[in-house]
């Protein structure tokens, strides 16, 4: 699978590596999905970064560990209301772009955009629209590695969901800028970042 096509002009191509999360003995268990060595050469050859996501992930882990949240107003009025999708430990690829066509698009849409995307990933593996703290440890991640945050200006959907919408997670200037909320139906100022996980 070769690079996405960006619908944001703050997107760039993937770094060609992949890391492990620290501290995470989950990530390496038995119950761990992982690529196959080929494929995984393959997705690292089309500018996809693999990364290691632990089980359990979730919002209210990562800002113990320190992630970049912009502020407290996520946890303090909408956490006690969000069903988080639960992590399960593995490999993640992913590249720091929106994909085509998805900006402005309502959640049911850009499902529907992944799985035309899907439909050109390799055999044994799946795209998917990840859970926020999926995206949170993503973006910190590539900020760290790289000196820059993907998606700046914009937000992602996230499987997460919240009253009768999901989750979102944005990137909105330079010092703590994470920032996570719920999001209606509307899908104005949103698209998606896919990711690319093990098929199941």
């Amino acid at each position: 699978m070769d690079r996405i096509s960006t619908g944001s002009a703050a997107a760039e191509a993937g770094r060609t590596h992949s890391v492990h999360v620290s501290g995470e003995q989950e990530a390496h268990g038995p119950n761990r999905t992982t690529f196959a060595p080929g494929v995984a050469e393959n997705l690292r050859r089309g500018g996809w970064t693999i990364v290691e996501i632990p089980a359990g992930l979730t919002l209210a882990l990562l800002r113990d560990r320190g992630a970049p949240f912009r502020g407290d107003r996520y946890f303090k009025e909408f956490a006690a209301g969000v069903i988080e999708t639960p992590t399960r430990a593995g490999s993640i690829a992913y590249q720091p772009a929106f994909l085509r066509g998805s900006l402005n698009c309502r959640y049911e849409e850009c499902e529907d955009l992944i799985a035309d995307f899907n439909r050109s990933a390799p055999r044994g593996c799946q795209a998917v629209i990840g859970s926020a703290a999926m995206y949170v440890q993503i973006l910190w991640y590539h900020a760290r590695t790289t000196g820059e945050f993907p998606l700046v200006g914009g937000y992602t959907w996230t499987s997460d969901r919240y009253a009768e919408g999901h989750l979102v997670v944005g990137v909105f200037g330079r010092e703590r800028p994470i920032v996570v909320g719920p999001h209606p139906k509307s899908g104005r100022g949103i698209g998606v970042m896919p990711l690319i996980a093990p098929a199941a």
